[in-house]
This record gives structure tokens, sequence and C-alpha cells, in this order.
């Protein structure tokens, strides 16, 4: 019976375990926001976000408990830019590099580093938003909409949240 136990226990543990590691961690996500030249007019609307996130106001998650501790939009090391998040999204060596910048970076209120980055840009007529792990095997989160939805403070958090509820709490070093 025992070795029949011991499969189904480890499974349900890692099953466990995986669940909480995201979003609903007690700790709460750590994220570097950040946006290329164009994606720097939503950088207000980001902030109404995490306004919003904090008072509770935000939108289903997709049924991810959201759970953010921190959000930082300045005193980022100066190679934590925009440019690199975006360029990360589709290059290897710029995603490593951006993930040791992430989980590397440490300040008085952030002891174990960023979970995560929030990249946004404007590609054609959508906002484009990645939420981008520290971890560079996780996979790149992305939500988008429209211009004119972006607009729409309650559509553009829910866009925000697809795109971060679903990175991973990194466990400290």
């Amino acid at each position: 019976m025992t070795k029949h136990f011991k499969p189904i226990l480890m499974l349900a543990a890692m099953i466990t375990g995986a669940t909480t590691a995201h979003a609903g961690s007690p700790d709460g996500l750590s994220i570097a926001a950040v946006s290329n030249a164009s994606g720097t007019p939503y950088t207000k609307a980001v902030k109404q976000f995490v306004v919003d996130h904090k008072a509770e106001k935000v939108a289903d998650c997709n049924e991810t408990m959201l759970n953010v501790a921190n959000v930082y939009f300045t005193n980022l090391p100066p190679q934590l830019t925009g440019d690199l998040a975006m360029a990360a999204v589709s290059d290897k060596a710029k995603r490593k590099r951006l993930g040791k910048l992430l989980t590397g970076f440490r300040d008085a209120t952030l002891k174990h580093g960023f979970d995560g980055a929030l990249a946004y840009e404007v590609k054609g007529q959508q906002l484009h938003l990645y939420g981008i792990s520290g971890d560079t095997d996780e996979k790149i989160l992305m939500s988008r909409l429209t211009l004119d939805d972006a607009k729409d403070q309650k559509k553009f958090n829910v866009a925000v949240c697809k795109a971060v509820a679903r990175l991973a709490v990194l466990a400290a070093p």
C-alpha cells in the first residue's frame, strides 16, 4: 500500500506547491514596471492599476488570486529598461540578462529581488502588456487591448491582471 501512496502524496505536494508559488503567495509579487517610449503614456494607467489593486477594486484575474506587494516604476537599475524587456520577449540572451537584473536587484524594502517585470508597449493600434518572470524558464505572459479599450481603466486593469496574475513569486535565494 505504501508503494502506491507515496507517488500520490508527492503529486499532491507538487500541485499544492505550484499553486501557492503563484501570485497568491503571502509575500506577494514584487514587480518592476517598465515601458519603451511608445508605452510611456500608459504609465499613469499602470499606477492606477496598483492603486485599484490595493483598494481591492481589480476585476477577476482568471480565478487566480493576485497579491502584489511592490511595483517599482523608478529607482530601477539603469540597465533595466523597457527596451531590454521588449527585446527579452523574443531574444533568449536578453531574457537571461533581464532575469539576472530582476532577481539580483536589492534595496531597503526589496531584500530578494524582483519576481518579474510588467513591460508594456504600443504596437500598431494595440497596447501589449508582458508579464516576464525573473525565472527565465517561465513562459512570458502577454495581454493586449486596443488603444481605445486602454482608455477604460477597468479594461486596462483586466489586461494588466492577465499579464501578471500567473507570475511566480520566486523563493528567496
